[in-house]
């Protein structure tokens, strides 16, 4: 399965925005120039009659020279903007143009001298041009949508441009700077809601990326997400934040998804509202409807490693571990360093017992991350099910002395037991990832590293605790709970 697979409704152009480029004499400019980018490329999915290639896939043109042309064929996509920025002080200067790929036809440049105030203004007026240009008829909701500034304050926008650089890094340390410059962006607005989304997503990664406990980031991510709505209730960032939010960490499976489906109804192009719902199908089981929404956030952001490693994932829970392997590979070959596909390609590999090509794999991941505790887990865990006891012990010993000086998930403790086949210690630890609210436990109903556990009294009542199925499904099994491929 590949992205490019499915096709995105008919009648609507596909456009990319290539990154635009930073003619400022200050290179802390830079910042200002992508976010700008980025505020192009949602200002632009406002409009329905246009799929707009998310930010991942088209930052990966930043200074290249490819032509239009081979960037076009790249992305699917049959119109690409493109042009500058200068700022200096409260001026600034864009130019823009519009050009058909296929003939590489200007179809409407612009150049643009305002003040930062009017910064807006031209992003409406930008976008309404290029709909204009390509024959898409704009509602008049959506034009009252794009012409509605976010914020006032020209020094808020410019921390909240900051934020996103720093969320958009995904390091810890990028990530409590993209709070910090979230928190002063709303000291200068308090009614900025797309800050508070800011804030949301970045607890929200912190707690994803397991750099801090669920239970101390997802509930101040909740909260941030909530006072967006109330500032502004159609903001499909916002509802995908607190869906992410009731899926992962309140197991509210229908609350997550009426906020998901909210998302993708504000807005059909906003490529993490497709993603994030496509985790919440896998997590029930529901696999056709899973694939065709990961899909689909591929073919919004066709160059996105996470994206495509989902589509991976979904093939793995599924339990069509071939095709999840040729996903994974596929994958890899995008960019061999992508730690998190070398993490879930040796999943499949597992299932197949084709040790020997899983715990190279992982081994790769351990090197990437430089011994991450995800990647030592589940190498411990592969070590284990493959009958090297000693080498998974040692692995559960080293994050278990890790553990006395900074958090480390009780689900990758309990998943190295698994491997073991020490089903008393893998309860114990479940019962601790239960308690610590672990994310990774959405998936608990469909995870096939479990299977050695599903018959049991234990991981029966922990999924009815969680409310994965209820109790008169419990003798129906795996088969009976999921809907796609394997049923």
């Amino acid at each position: 399965m590949t992205t490019t697979e499915l096709q995105l409704p008919a009648g609507n152009r596909r456009i990319a925005v290539l990154p635009l480029a930073n003619l400022s004499s200050d290179a802390k400019d830079e910042i200002f120039s992508d976010g700008m980018t980025e505020e192009l490329i949602s200002a632009l999915s406002k409009i329905a009659g246009l799929r707009v290639i998310a930010r991942t896939s088209v930052m990966r043109y930043k200074e290249s020279k490819k032509p239009i042309g081979v960037i076009s064929k790249e992305l699917n996509v049959s119109a690409i903007l493109e042009g500058s920025v200068r700022k200096a002080g409260n001026k600034i200067r864009i130019t823009i143009q519009l050009a058909d790929p296929e003939t590489e036809e200007q179809l409407w440049s612009a150049k643009y001298d305002r003040d930062l105030e009017d910064i807006w203004a031209v992003q409406s007026e930008i976008a309404q041009k290029v709909a204009d240009e390509l024959e898409v008829q704009i509602k008049k909701s959506e034009r009252l949508n794009l012409d509605k500034r976010a914020t006032d304050n020209k020094e808020a926008y410019s921390l909240y441009l900051e934020g996103r650089h720093f969320l958009n890094n995904r390091t810890e340390e990028s990530l409590k700077k993209a709070i910090e410059r979230f928190d002063k962006a709303l000291e200068k607005d308090p009614q900025y809601a797309l800050a508070y989304t800011g804030v949301a997503d970045s607890r929200a990664v912190l707690a994803l990326l397991e750099f801090l406990p669920p239970k101390e980031a997802f509930p101040k991510a909740r909260t941030a997400a909530e006072k967006a709505l109330e500032i502004d209730n159609r903001l499909a960032e916002a509802h995908t934040s607190l869906g992410v939010v009731r899926f992962q960490y309140d197991w509210d499976w229908g609350g997550a998804e009426k906020e998901f489906k909210r998302a993708i109804e504000l807005n059909p192009s906003y490529a993490p509202a497709h993603q994030f719902y496509a985790d919440f199908l896998k997590s029930q089981g529901r696999f056709d409807e899973a694939l065709s929404e990961m899909s689909y956030a591929g073919a919004l952001d066709p160059l996105s490693l996470s994206i495509n490693t989902g589509i991976g994932h979904v093939l793995y829970l599924s339990r069509q571990y071939d095709r999840a392997i040729e996903q994974y590979r596929n994958t890899i070959k995008l960019d061999p360093n992508f730690i998190q596909a070398r993490l879930w390609f040796g999943r499949p590999y597992l299932q197949k017992r084709m040790y020997r090509e899983a715990i190279a794999e992982l081994g790769q991941a351990v090197a990437l991350s430089r011994g991450s505790t995800i990647s030592l887990a589940m190498l411990g865990h592969a070590n284990g099910t493959a009958g090297n006891k000693d080498e998974a012990k040692k692995i559960l010993e080293k994050l278990m002395d890790r553990s006395k000086r900074q958090y480390v998930p009780s689900y990758w403790i309990a998943m190295i037991h698994i491997g073991l086949g020490d089903k008393d210690q893998a309860f114990t630890w479940l019962g601790r990832a239960f308690q610590e609210r672990s994310s990774w436990l959405a998936w608990a109903k469909v995870e096939p590293r479990f299977d050695s556990l599903r018959t049991d009294p234990q991981f029966i009542s922990l999924l009815v605790r969680m409310r994965l199925i209820q109790k008169k499904e419990s003798a129906l099994g795996i088969r009976g709970w999921i809907k796609g491929p394997n049923k």
